[in-house]
């Protein structure tokens, strides 16, 4: 789909799943809900790469998957009305993240989808399932680069979009593009809090 304007950023292709997984892994690094489905920092290092080109395998058919020219940041989308974990796919990334992860990891992570799932609003909305950018990027504006394109898109075809925020500071990024916190989640044994977020479309 066209990307309207915005230059620099690109849908992914599947050359580009190593430096994607690479982006993501040292952005999610010290995120809370990652730490908390990973909590050995080393081990949560190693092998966070396979778990974001493990998602992109999942993704990455439904050609709303884009990176920077640069390399240094990345998005994932769902289209409206789409489950990217639906049928085959889903039951790769399952068997995927089982090959990754420790045991444990994977109960973790699975909590954590089935706990977004029970709060998810009803379709269709456009779903950000990831978005990050390299540690030393950050606060330049390259997450709101990578945003725009697909909001702009949204806001033509009157598509809401949906996300759930990880951080305070997450949340603020977007809500100066539209987002508004419509629920706060805790995720079990002491885990950490979540903001689902709620977009309309501009001028809707």
């Amino acid at each position: 789909m066209p990307l309207g304007t915005t230059t620099g950023i690109e849908p992914a292709e599947t050359t580009d799943v190593p430096m994607l997984a690479s982006v993501l892994a040292h952005a999610f690094q010290d995120d809370p809900v990652f730490a908390w489905c990973i909590p050995d920092p080393t081990r949560r290092r190693a092998r966070l790469p396979g778990v974001y080109a493990a998602f992109a395998e999942v993704f990455l058919p439904h050609e709303e998957t884009y990176v920077t020219s640069d390399g240094v940041g990345a998005a994932m989308w769902a289209p409206a009305g789409v489950d990217p974990f639906d049928g085959e796919r889903g039951e790769r990334f399952t068997r995927r993240l089982a090959e990754i992860l420790d045991p444990d990891d994977v109960g973790r992570c699975g909590e954590v989808a089935a706990t977004f799932a029970e709060h998810h609003p009803p379709q269709p909305w456009m779903y950000l399932q990831l978005i990050g950018v390299l540690p030393e990027e950050q606060g330049r504006g390259r997450g709101s680069h990578l945003l725009e394109p697909v909001l702009r898109r949204c806001d033509a075809a009157g598509t809401p979009a949906y996300l759930e925020a990880s951080t305070p500071g997450n949340r603020r990024l977007y809500a100066r593009h539209g987002f508004v916190t419509t629920d706060e989640i805790t995720l079990p044994d002491g885990g950490p809090k979540v903001w689902p977020m709620w977009r309309e479309p501009a001028g809707r």
